[in-house]
């Protein structure tokens, strides 16, 4: 029974874990975020987790869905659409621009350190995400002029990145139009220094050049296409700002001899998810085009895979 199952909360020592850092730093930066949520969690055992398996492969095996597809520009953009049309029609309040598919994955099992849960938190992922972010934007986006947020989508962490930053100038970039609108409607509304313009990832605009002293963000953004990444990375090493920071999934860093990582490996490749991006950076490592400054997985996704790796490098 779930409610038999071994119950765990979510401290400031598994967020170090999850991070990649020390407890103080976490604590300092994250400590209040933290305790406003529920920290309980159950870890799946036994039956239970033998029967949640069995659920992931049927809908591994029934998914249909594949990433990068032609199609799927249009369903970005309607999407985008509709979160514009909820921003406006609501007197431009924010929280019309969570994405949906923060709303559709609540109350759902997930993966954490290695081991499927069921958060008490009933938008555990979005909250954990937000934990994160906050501690990522203070590591490592600070010492920036103008950050560049690539594939802004609904405008989520380009906000926070306003709120968090306000002297600095922050570029909303996204390949179809009510994306930028997004951008350029709430810097407009709220009087913040950002701008949103096109532009698309597998074919940049050379034409774009970014400020000095900046900052490149994706997250989620890079697994949309496939792998078809080679032409955005060119621009990078041609534009060179001071630091990227990539929060993708990445599937090179499953370790496919043990089931629970083969299945969502298994998953990210039916998907069409990126693959070969980190390899790609490794070997621009190895020429000395690059630095990869920091690697970690968070063990930390949702039930089929795990979104969350954040890769920091710079040009060289």
């Amino acid at each position: 029974m779930i409610n038999n199952l071994e119950k765990k909360n979510l401290d400031l020592q598994t967020l170090a874990d999850s991070f990649g850092t020390d407890v103080s730093e976490v604590k300092r930066i994250c400590e209040e975020k933290l305790y406003d949520i529920n920290t309980e969690y159950k870890v799946y055992s036994g039956l239970e987790r033998e029967k949640l398996i069995v659920e992931i492969i049927k809908s591994i095996d029934s998914d249909k869905q594949i990433i990068g597809a032609p199609e799927r520009k249009n369903v970005w953009n309607d999407g985008w659409d509709e979160n514009l049309n909820l921003l406006k029609s609501n007197n431009y309040q924010l929280e019309t621009l969570m994405p949906k598919f923060n709303l559709v994955r609540k109350n759902k099992p997930m993966r954490f350190m290695g081991e499927y849960i069921l958060p008490n938190e009933k938008n555990f992922e979005h909250e954990y995400f937000n934990i994160y972010r906050e501690w990522l934007f203070e590591k490592y986006f600070s010492d920036f002029d103008s950050i560049y947020d690539i594939g802004c989508g609904s405008s989520y962490n380009l906000i926070e990145l306003t709120k968090k930053f306000p002297n600095k100038k922050i570029y909303g970039f996204d390949f179809v139009q009510p994306s930028v609108d997004i951008v350029n409607e709430i810097a407009k509304f709220y009087n913040l220094n950002a701008e949103g313009k096109i532009f698309d990832i597998t074919n940049p605009d050379h034409n774009i050049h970014l400020d000095e002293n900046s900052l490149i963000f994706t997250s989620g953004c890079i697994e949309q296409v496939g792998e078809n990444y080679e032409k955005f990375i060119d621009y990078i090493l041609e534009m060179k700002p001071k630091l990227v920071v990539n929060n993708e999934p990445i599937y090179e860093l499953y370790d496919q001899d043990i089931l629970f990582d083969y299945l969502a490996a298994k998953f990210h490749h039916k998907r069409g998810y990126t693959r070969g991006y980190l390899p790609r950076l490794r070997e621009l490592e190895k020429e000395g085009k690059i630095q990869i400054i920091k690697l970690k997985r968070l063990n930390f996704g949702s039930l089929l895979m795990e979104g969350y790796t954040y890769i920091v490098w710079k040009p060289l």
